[in-house]
């Protein structure tokens, strides 16, 4: 395999984690009007977070067969990148409306009312990928009107069943936006936002089926910090390079990332929302744009350090 787990280094981040301890997951809420998150015991807001999570993708733009830069656009006179940019719209036509990503509001929108929601301060819609965005809302429009159970009913159906985790993951795995990824990143993340909101939508009993969530993020921290290994040196060149890359080695990097996080959430205890948490936040001192910030990061005695490795650069509706 020209990727695999480093199983030595996976113990020693394992043990870091069980040292300190479970670490809170976020919450995916915003404590007043006016910021990011919808607000806690609202309308509509299982519907926002079914509609708003599958969008989670394609955050970056191409620029001749490299990777040219993160997407940034403003939202309210704040300038919004990638998932933020995503959310910030989403909530700003919720507040405008709690019930507009419910079954009935949302199909009397349209594609201008759609296309509208992801417009910028210059009503301009950024999404590198707005094609396949616009594809993925007509799907879920249809399913959400043929539906037997929306969204609220289909958590709370979940939640009556002997495992609701997995009782969620299969059904809402059928949804558009959600079947089609085989490692199920966006419906790992939809449950994981309705288990930890405040209102705990989703009521967990079955731990165990929570399974990785591996996007851009992670596998970038998994790669410079050498959770896994690549050994192939065109493989690595094109990481470094930030070119694209195909769809098999897309495919191999993912995988062994995936492996890697799963073997840390057993070996150290910590919970897949935590673990996601960590890296998601650590991001910041280890960026796409800037050189990372070794010496604030709190693995930098163990990582690795190949601070010139990148995720690898495809485009996928996947994340």
């Amino acid at each position: 395999m020209p990727v695999r787990v480093n199983e030595v280094r996976v113990r020693r981040f394992a043990e870091y984690f069980a040292e300190i301890g479970q670490v809170s997951p976020f919450d995916f809420c915003s404590a007043g009007e006016g910021t990011l998150f919808p607000v806690r015991g609202c309308a509509g807001v299982i519907d926002y977070f079914f509609f708003v999570t599958a969008h989670q993708f394609g955050f970056w733009h191409l620029d001749g067969g490299r990777y040219g830069g993160p997407m940034i656009a403003p939202v309210d006179g704040v300038p919004r990148k990638g998932s933020d940019f995503i959310v910030a719209c989403a909530t700003r036509a919720w507040n405008r409306d709690p019930l507009f990503f419910a079954r009935e509001e949302l199909a009397r929108a349209g594609e201008e009312g759609w296309a509208g929601i992801f417009r910028d301060d210059a009503g301009v819609n950024p999404l590198p990928m707005w094609p396949e965005h616009r594809e993925i809302i007509q799907r879920y429009a249809a399913w959400l009107r043929a539906a037997p159970r929306p969204p609220a009913e289909l958590v709370a159906a979940a939640n009556a069943a002997p495992e609701p985790l997995k009782a969620f993951l299969d059904e809402a795995g059928k949804v558009p936006g959600y079947a089609e990824d085989p490692m199920r990143k966006k419906l790992q993340l939809l449950a994981i936002i309705l288990e930890n909101r405040p209102e705990h939508f989703l009521r967990v009993t079955d731990p165990w089926n929570h399974r990785p969530i591996i996007d851009y993020h992670l596998q970038r921290s998994a790669l410079r910090t050498g959770l896994v290994d690549v050994d192939d040196a065109r493989v690595l060149a094109d990481l470094e390079a930030r070119r694209l890359v195909s769809a098999d080695t897309e495919q191999d990097i993912r995988s062994a990332v995936y492996h890697a996080v799963a073997r840390l959430v057993e070996q150290s205890g910590m919970s897949v929302a935590a673990i996601d948490y960590f890296f998601f936040m650590n991001r910041t001192r280890c960026p796409e744009m800037r050189e990372p910030d070794c010496p604030s990061c709190p693995v930098r005695e163990f990582c690795a350090r190949r601070t010139k490795l990148f995720q690898p650069v495809f485009r996928t509706e996947a994340y």
